[in-house]
């Protein structure tokens, strides 16, 4: 079985498109902001990131679906990049 994958993505991005799930009005809506620890480069990835974000992803959806206004922000520490190439040296 071959797996269209431009097929599904198209499909999906329309969906999310018209539902407008990536717009906010602040004005209307209860506020929530959800945060999740920060991503290091200075170690590997493991199982344990994988439950922290999907655990925040699942948190941020589940107070969309309830009418709030929710900002989930993903960041990433740009400084560490530096002080690591830093230690290199």
């Amino acid at each position: 079985m071959q797996i269209k994958w431009n097929e599904i993505e198209s499909k999906w991005r329309k969906r999310w498109n018209d539902a407008k799930d990536f717009e906010t009005d602040p004005n209307t809506k209860e506020k929530k902001f959800i945060t999740v620890a920060y991503p290091y480069p200075n170690s590997p990835q493991h199982i344990g990131h994988g439950r922290t974000y999907t655990l925040a992803d699942v948190h941020a959806r589940f107070y969309r679906m309830k009418g709030f206004n929710v900002l989930f922000q993903w960041r990433f520490i740009i400084q560490e990049l530096q002080f690591l190439e830093w230690q290199k040296e």
